[in-house]
């Protein structure tokens, strides 16, 4: 706190008027009960005659935390669904080629000698 700073007391209940400083300041006390002054200014005995101090100024935002740790790996994914049906086949087959031209024949035997003449 620096030497300019202030500070909140409150009062105790039902007080109505000023408390005196030891810097030789009267210091009002507003409706709420409360008193801004000094921190040196503040009289020896004040607090044992039921004074406190008020509520300070909001402290500032605390240091960031730590990161926590990385996650476990995720469980594997399950099986994929069963393909469908392929179509059916064709139940005829294809039509053969045309069979090779036959080979030509041999040639026949020498008939049979005629008969002699008259």
């Amino acid at each position: 706190m620096t030497a300019t700073s202030s500070v909140t007391v409150n009062a105790p209940a039902n007080f109505a008027g000023t408390v005196y400083g030891l810097d030789t300041v009267n210091y009002g006390v507003s409706s709420g009960g409360t008193a801004l002054m000094p921190p040196a200014a503040i009289p020896p005995g004040l607090f044992s005659a039921g004074w406190s101090y008020g509520a300070g100024g909001t402290g500032g935002t605390g240091a960031t935390g730590l990161q926590g740790s990385t996650g476990a790996t995720g469980a594997a994914g399950g099986t994929g669904g069963t393909g469908t049906t392929g179509p059916t086949g064709s139940s005829t087959g294809n039509t053969g080629s045309t069979g090779a031209t036959g080979a030509t024949g041999a040639t026949g035997t020498t008939g049979p000698t005629g008969p002699t003449g008259p």
